[in-house]
């Protein structure tokens, strides 16, 4: 099914309704000119054509006031559909954003994706309302005006075209100059817009490095080749209007040198040349504004190409739309010979990895940074699909489970948290209106002192990103919107990293009992201590396993494990 059908499709009935009233409005803008050159000749026979003039003068006058009803009418029924358009291509990107997986977004940036949102968006709004209102109107307008016309006179009426016809040739050279221009436009607007995004983000890193110069140097770059591109296509769209306009100035050169002489000789009328002027003067309109409405359907095209981008293609799925359940009680967790490469780059992140996390139990991971620890989180939750075979739950290959039931059945609290600008009530519940399960969820994560001491306790607005909050109260405001949901497997992510030891040993205590209720838990973290009570443990290093064992085993023997047990309880010491 086309994009303008299914996306157009839904609202025919106003559209259908809107060229009923466009039609009304052609009609009677074209027969105004023969009631006006009837009158016109009638002026000729001077007080015996009165009553003639008088009466066409009042056709004249209600068929003035009714084309403006019609056309406002037809403006309505045409605009209207045009803004539900904007609002379900907005509503069906936006999801379609949140159902891709990461692998599919990690192509846009942000600022693109934002612009396909709004700008893209906005233009197909514009055609499926003013610019479909124009496409038909001109296509009316140029029939019916053409057709009286012909009934005026057919030879003056084909050598009118002439104009027309080369001027619209020349047109669409330049048309397609400027669809490249939008395109071109579309594209730096975005990677502008992520320029802009990306700085505001890291506000507090390009002002404590004193970057500005070096942030404002490519932001103007980046603004200078979007201007060019801009000035390039308005000079584009501005030839379109005068040559537009210069062929109706033609038409009326070539109604006065053919149709003149007809006058003179009686083949004629006054009031028939009155009529031919007055329609070449209605076609004019729809006539220059198509170099307008060529510019939005151009664009257009463009913002269509770009949206579909994302609505076309189906979300990474291997299940299908036949995924088996997940499992509704803590499972198994089995990775058999893993290897997983990310996507533009040579080495692998994870090598042959192997390990099985019976149900209920906890895997401690360690492993300095860059040793594949947080690659495996992704993978587990699936963020990114593993390679088939490599990751199994309950002996079901992962990529076999139905992904959204996957997802709810697992709780990922991630090392670098993210935090939307409301407050630290919503941050955990996220839609949720359960109060009893924040008050738990808060205890669990440790994080009632700090509610204590805020002003605005739960409801305090932690602001963008979570920039007034510390880092230990941002990674504690994440793992309570982990434990507050229902899961069978927790996988955490260095979530203790930014707390202080005595706030560590309660989270592993509330962690362990949360264990203990039958949850698989995935706990990675550089501090050995927060790994002791797991009940065995993997050493990753360049996403190889180097070592593996319960803490006792591997506290125990030499290896990476103790030596960094023993430097960190060194450095406690001092």
């Amino acid at each position: 099914m086309s994009f303008s059908r299914r996306t157009m499709g839904p609202y025919w009935h106003w559209y259908a309704g809107g060229t009923l009233a466009l039609l009304a409005t052609n009609f009677l803008s074209v027969t105004i000119p023969l009631h006006l050159a009837t009158g016109v000749d009638a002026l000729a026979k001077g007080a015996a054509g009165a009553p003639v003039v008088a009466h066409e003068a009042g056709i004249v006058a209600v068929m003035g006031v009714s084309v403006i009803a019609v056309r406002t009418l037809s403006r309505v029924l045409y605009f209207t559909p045009g803004r539900y358009v904007e609002q379900n291509l907005r509503r069906d990107l936006f999801g379609a954003i949140l159902r891709h997986q990461p692998s599919f977004l990690a192509r846009y940036s942000t600022g693109d994706l934002y612009s396909r949102l709004s700008s893209d968006v906005g233009t197909v709004r514009l055609l499926a309302g003013f610019g479909t209102l124009q496409l038909a109107n001109a296509g009316i307008a140029f029939a019916m005006a053409g057709a009286q016309m012909l009934r005026l006179s057919a030879p003056v009426a084909w050598w009118l075209l002439i104009p027309v016809a080369v001027a619209l040739l020349i047109v669409q050279v330049l048309i397609q100059r400027m669809y490249k221009l939008m395109r071109r436009g579309q594209e730096e607007l975005a990677a502008l817009s992520g320029h802009v995004m990306s700085t505001y983000k890291g506000i507090a890193a390009v002002q404590g490095f004193v970057a500005e110069d070096a942030f404002v140097a490519e932001f103007d770059k980046q603004n200078d080749q979007y201007l060019r591109t801009t000035v390039e296509r308005t000079q584009v769209r501005a030839a379109l209007g005068p040559l537009l306009s210069l062929a109706s100035d033609l038409n009326v050169w070539v109604l006065l040198l053919l149709a003149g002489p007809r006058v003179i000789d009686g083949t004629m009328t006054v009031g028939q040349l009155v009529a031919f002027t007055t329609l070449v003067a209605f076609v004019t309109g729809p006539l220059r504004t198509s170099s307008f409405l060529w510019s939005i359907v151009k664009q257009a095209q463009a913002s269509i190409e770009r949206v579909e981008a994302i609505l076309s293609l189906p979300p990474d799925r291997p299940e299908g739309a036949h995924g088996q359940p997940s499992p509704s009680s803590a499972p198994q967790i089995e990775l058999r010979n893993l290897t997983f490469t990310w996507p533009g780059r040579d080495a692998a992140a994870l090598k042959d990895v192997s390990v099985t996390v019976p149900a209920g139990k906890s895997l401690g991971i360690l492993g300095a940074t860059g040793s594949g620890k947080s690659t495996l989180a992704s993978l587990l939750t699936r963020a990114w699909n593993p390679p088939r075979g490599t990751l199994f739950i309950d002996g079901v290959d992962v990529l076999d489970l139905d992904l959204d039931a996957w997802r709810r059945a697992v709780t990922l609290v991630p090392q670098r948290p993210f935090l939307f600008g409301e407050s630290i009530a919503d941050n955990i519940l996220l839609g949720r209106e359960d109060q009893g399960a924040l008050e738990q969820a808060t205890r669990l994560a440790a994080l009632g002192p700090d509610l204590a001491a805020l002003p605005q306790g739960k409801d305090t607005i932690v602001g963008e990103h979570g920039v007034r909050l510390s880092g230990g109260q941002r990674q504690r405001t994440a793992l309570a919107r982990g434990l507050i949901r229902d899961h069978s497997v927790l996988i955490l992510d260095d979530v203790l990293s930014a707390v202080d030891h005595a706030t560590e040993v309660e989270l592993i205590e509330n962690l362990r009992a949360l264990g203990e209720r039958g949850v698989t838990t995935v706990l990675i973290a550089h501090r050995v201590s927060a790994l002791l009570h797991t009940d065995q443990v993997i050493v990753l290093d360049e996403g190889r396993v180097i070592d593996a064992g319960t803490p006792a085993e591997l506290l125990g023997r030499p290896g990476r494990f103790r030596d960094t047990w023993d430097q960190q309880q060194a450095g406690e010491a001092s």
